[in-house]
C-alpha cells in the first residue's frame, strides 16, 4: 500500500501560519521591554537650572534685597565707583562655621555659632569680588578679588606697596589692605629728548594697586618685581573722602510742593527709618516709613524767621547737594545713613565721616539739627557737671579708652573698651548669652598715638556732660572714660563739642573703623 502523500499547499499555509504566530509573539516580547524601559529610564524634558542671577526666578531661595544693597554699597565704596557699574552675577545660601563668617582677620577671636546666610559674587564685568555674608546682610567679609588678567599680585609687588602705603599713611601696615589691582604700563621719568619733544617718556611694565584704610584710598604704580614704586598722584588728589554719584534709580524722590527741606534716616541698632520735613510754614512732620499704623509721628512748628535763615543757607550751599554719596568706612557697621534733600538735590552721609564732610556741608547739617531741635546754638553747647552717683566706674587695669553708647531707636547700650595691647573688645551691656561680643585689634603705633592724644586733651575729661536739648528724642548718648576721666555727650550736640575734644572722637571712630 502506497503512503500518502501531504498536500504541498497545505504544508505551505502551515508555516505560514506559523511563522505569523512567532512575529507576533516576539512583537509583544518587545513591547513589554520598551514600556518597562520607559519606565525605569524616564525621559528628562527640564532644562539644567543655573546659578546665575538672571535666571533668580527659577532659584527656590533669592537672595534678600539687604544683602544685595550691603555688599553693592560696600565693593562701590572699597574700589571707588558706582553701584550702578556693579553687578551680582552669583549667589548661593552658606552656612557658615564661626562669627567671622570662615574670613577671620590675624589675631581675631571668632565665635563657635554656626552663622546662615551667603555667598555672594559681584562683578564690574572685567573681575569678580566674592563676598560671605549673614543672613541680613549687616555683617560681611570679601574672601576674594579674582582680576581677569592676572589672578594673583607678585609677593614682592604686594610687599613693597603696603611699604610705600605705610610711609604715604603713616599708618601700620596691620590697618592697611590691598583692595584691588591690574597689570598695566605707565610712564616714569624721560629716557632722552626727541625733537620738538622735550622728553620720551620711560614705559614701565608693572601693575596699578589700590590700597585702603577706612575711608580712604592710595593708588600705586610698580614694576612687576617692587623695585621701583610711586604713589599715582593724579589719583590720589582727592583721596580723603571721596563722594560717589548716587545712581539715578537710588535717589529718593523730589520734593513735594511746600517743602522746604527733607531728611531721611536710616540704620542704626534697630535698622529703622525715619523721615522728617521741613514745610515753608514751618511745620516739621517726623514719621517712621513702615508704620502702618502711624503712631509714631510728632508734629511741631519752628518760626518763619528760622524757615527763611535756612532757605538762605540752603541757596548758599546749593553746590553740595549734587546727588553724591559720602560713604562710610570699609567694615563699619551700626551706623545711621543720612540722605538730606532740598530744591538743587540730594546729598547722603553717615554719622561716622560726618566730621570728614566738606565745611559747606557740615553747616547745614548743624543748622537742620538746630532747626529740629529749635534750640539755638548755645544752648546745646552748655556743659553741666556729671553727679558722682552716675559717674562710670573708672577704667581697669590695662585699660586706655572705654566709650558706653546708649539710646537710639533701639534703646541699647554697648561698651567698647581699648586695652593696652591694641585689644578692641565690644559687648552688648545685658547681653546674657554674650552673642554680640566681637574682639579686634590696632597696632600697637595706633594706641601710642592715641594715648599722647589723650594726653594732650586731658582737661576735656572732668567728669562733665553736654546734654541733649530739650524735647530732643532718639539720639545716641556717648560716655567716653579716660584715665584722666569722663566726659558725655550725643549724636545731636557732637558739632558743637570744644575743637580738641572733637579731635578725640574723630580719632576714636577711625580707631574703631581700621581695626582688624
Amino acid at each position: 500500500m502506497k503512503p500518502m502523500l501531504k498536500n504541498p499547499q497545505t504544508t505551505n499555509q502551515a508555516r505560514i501560519f506559523t511563522a505569523l504566530v512567532l512575529t507576533s509573539i516576539l512583537s509583544v516580547a518587545s513591547g513589554l521591554t520598551l514600556i518597562k524601559s520607559a519606565i525605569a529610564n524616564p525621559i528628562n524634558l527640564l532644562p539644567a537650572t543655573t546659578n546665575e542671577v538672571y535666571a533668580d526666578k527659577s532659584k527656590p531661595n533669592r537672595l534678600p534685597p539687604s544683602v544685595t544693597n550691603a555688599v553693592l554699597r560696600d565693593l562701590a565704596s572699597r574700589i571707588g565707583t558706582s553701584r550702578g557699574e556693579l553687578q551680582i552675577v552669583n549667589y548661593s545660601q552658606k552656612t557658615w562655621r564661626n562669627g567671622c563668617l570662615e574670613l577671620p582677620q590675624p589675631n581675631e577671636f571668632c565665635t563657635q555659632a554656626l552663622v546662615p546666610g551667603w555667598l555672594v559674587v559681584v562683578s564690574n564685568g572685567r573681575q569678580k569680588w566674592t563676598y560671605h555674608t549673614n543672613n541680613n546682610g549687616r555683617s560681611l567679609r570679601l574672601a576674594s578679588s579674582n582680576n581677569s588678567s592676572q589672578n594673583e599680585l607678585p609677593r614682592k609687588v604686594r610687599e613693597a606697596v603696603l611699604q610705600q602705603a605705610q610711609e604715604v599713611s603713616g599708618l601700620s601696615a596691620r590697618s592697611l589692605s590691598i583692595l584691588n589691582f591690574k597689570a598695566t604700563d605707565w610712564s616714569d621719568g624721560c629716557d632722552r629728548s626727541t625733537p620738538p619733544y622735550p622728553c620720551d617718556p620711560i614705559v614701565v611694565s608693572g601693575w596699578q594697586v589700590t590700597v585702603g584704610a577706612a575711608n580712604q584710598r592710595w593708588v600705586f604704580l610698580s614694576d612687576n618685581d617692587g623695585a621701583r614704586v610711586k604713589l599715582a598722584k593724579d589719583q590720589n588728589s582727592t583721596n580723603a573722602n571721596k563722594p560717589l554719584t548716587i545712581p539715578q534709580s537710588e535717589l529718593p524722590p523730589p520734593l513735594d510742593q511746600g517743602v522746604v527741606f527733607r531728611q531721611i534716616s536710616s540704620g542704626g541698632f534697630a535698622g529703622r527709618t525715619y523721615q522728617t520735613v521741613l514745610l515753608n510754614d514751618g511745620s516739621l512732620i517726623r514719621v517712621r516709613i513702615g508704620d502702618a499704623n502711624d503712631s509714631e509721628r510728632s508734629v511741631r512748628r519752628v518760626s518763619r524767621q528760622q524757615v527763611q535763615q535756612f532757605e538762605q543757607l540752603l541757596q548758599r550751599t546749593r553746590g553740595e547737594f549734587r546727588n553724591v554719596n559720602y560713604p562710610a568706612p570699609t567694615g563699619a557697621a551700626d551706623y545711621i545713613t543720612y540722605t538730606l534733600t532740598s530744591r538743587q538735590g540730594t546729598v547722603q552721609y553717615n554719622d561716622i565721616a560726618q566730621n570728614n564732610l566738606p565745611q559747606n556741608l557740615q553747616l547745614v547739617i548743624k543748622a537742620w539739627s538746630e532747626i529740629n531741635n529749635n534750640q539755638a546754638t548755645d544752648d546745646t553747647s552748655k556743659l553741666v557737671p556729671i553727679p558722682q552717683s552716675e559717674l562710670p566706674p573708672p577704667l581697669d587695669q590695662g585699660v586706655v579708652f572705654r566709650q558706653i553708647s546708649s539710646g537710639g531707636f533701639a534703646a541699647r547700650t554697648y561698651e567698647t573698651v581699648l586695652r593696652n595691647d591694641g585689644t578692641l573688645i565690644r559687648v552688648r551691656v545685658g547681653d546674657a548669652n554674650d552673642s554680640e561680643r566681637s574682639v579686634r585689634r590696632i597696632s600697637r603705633q595706633q594706641v601710642q598715638q592715641f594715648e599722647q592724644l589723650l594726653q594732650r586733651t586731658k582737661w576735656d575729661f572732668r567728669n562733665v556732660s553736654y546734654p541733649a536739648p530739650n524735647g530732643a528724642a532718639d539720639f545716641i548718648t556717648h560716655t567716653l572714660t579716660s584715665q584722666n576721666g569722663t566726659v558725655q555727650y550725643n549724636d545731636i550736640s557732637q558739632n558743637n563739642l570744644p575743637t580738641k575734644l572733637q579731635r578725640v572722637v574723630t580719632a576714636w571712630n577711625q580707631l574703631l573703623g581700621t581695626s582688624q
